[in-house]
């Protein structure tokens, strides 16, 4: 990472920089967003992450908001896939579709499960954040701009799984259940967060019960492994459990 850039960061996410770097023997770029990422309508000053097989780049908006906790989120993320070796859910021929759109939508809420609660490692509280993300979903309800019943289901499953694990603030987690119950999807909810905790330390069978909860036709889904050290993507299908 260029010198810089790896001076803004804390000490400790410059060793994590460091780790990633020496494992995948190339450096992470730094440099400024084209275009607003996709996270820029929420948080306009938020780094973004792009990764391949064969490199990384973290994209921020302006020099200045270029922290510690804005990188190290995506530092976490570029760990996972390529020091942990984990794969990642992808659209089968659809790169720039409503699917590619579903599967990172579905990818960010699992990986999440696992990043917020490292970021305290490194002494960040996570809790605020999301709290405040979930509050405003559940207040938005019943979510006029969701009409297909498909996308409603989705959005309630996934939303449940991050209220479930991550948010702190009960009258959120009153409120998520509430408005379940009047969807009439709180026992799946609770079912689909309670499998998914079991399953977490496999994100291969995690997303296995995502596909099969969400119905999503398998064929129409895959996994990507980023082998950073060959420079190969690596591309299977999902399994069935």
């Amino acid at each position: 990472m260029d010198l810089r850039f790896l001076e803004k960061l804390h000490p400790d996410v410059q060793a994590l920089v460091h780790d990633i770097e020496t494992f995948a023997s190339t450096e992470i770029e730094v440099r400024l967003a084209p275009t607003p990422s996709s996270k820029a309508a929420a948080s306009p000053k938020a780094v973004a992450l792009m990764a391949t097989e064969k490199g990384a780049t973290l994209l921020y908006r302006e020099e200045d908001e270029f922290r510690s906790r804005a990188a190290l989120h995506e530092l976490l993320h570029l760990r996972r896939y390529w020091l942990d070796r984990v794969p990642q859910l992808a659209a089968v021929d659809d790169p720039q579709g409503d699917k590619t759109r579903i599967a990172n939508e579905i990818e960010n809420t699992l990986e999440h499960l696992i990043i917020f609660p490292q970021e305290a490692g490194y002494q960040f509280d996570p809790s605020v954040g999301i709290n405040a993300g979930e509050r405003q979903r559940w207040q938005s309800y019943p979510w006029a701009n969701i009409n297909e019943p498909w996308a409603r289901r989705k959005t309630a499953l996934l939303s449940w799984l991050t209220v479930d694990a991550l948010v702190t603030d009960e009258a959120v987690k009153s409120l998520a259940r509430r408005y379940l119950q009047d969807e009439g999807l709180l026992e799946e909810a609770e079912n689909f967060a309670d499998k998914i905790q079991r399953l977490k330390n496999s994100k291969e069978r995690c997303l296995a019960t995502v596909v099969r909860f969400l119905q999503i036709p398998r064929h129409e889904a895959e996994m990507v492994y980023l082998d950073v050290k060959n420079k190969k993507l690596v591309r299977t299908p999902v399994p069935e459990h």
